[in-house]
């Protein structure tokens, strides 16, 4: 799965997605820093991206419904450092096969995962 991780997840998880095997990219790697939501979810459906973000707006799924993208992943986690990031992403992708997120909206936290079509 080609995956694109927001501005907003650490830049180490980039490593963690590309050791489970998929091209992962970053908004600053692109130089999407600041981007609308729109258009940066516009980018990910160019590249056929699945985004990884704590933007909570991206659940809206009347603005943006699942089947009109590649899959979106929203992290609603209390403890964002970075490490506390990387283990709930790695907790996560051991139970998930995120080749089967696309066209889907994921809300991941500490205990929970839930996904809408």
């Amino acid at each position: 799965m080609n995956v694109k991780l927001d501005e907003n997840i650490t830049a180490v998880a980039k490593s963690l997605f590309r050791e489970f095997g998929h091209d992962c990219e970053t908004v600053p790697d692109e130089d999407l820093t600041g981007t609308a939501d729109p258009n940066l979810l516009d980018a990910c459906r160019k590249e056929q991206r699945l985004l990884v973000t704590f933007d909570v707006g991206f659940g809206d799924v009347r603005a943006y419904p699942p089947a009109g993208h590649h899959g979106i992943i929203v992290l609603r986690l209390r403890d964002q450092q970075p490490q506390a990031v990387l283990d709930v992403l790695r907790r996560f992708l051991l139970a998930t096969d995120i080749d089967e997120l696309a066209g889907r909206l994921c809300v991941v936290t500490e205990d929970r995962v839930r996904i809408r079509e």
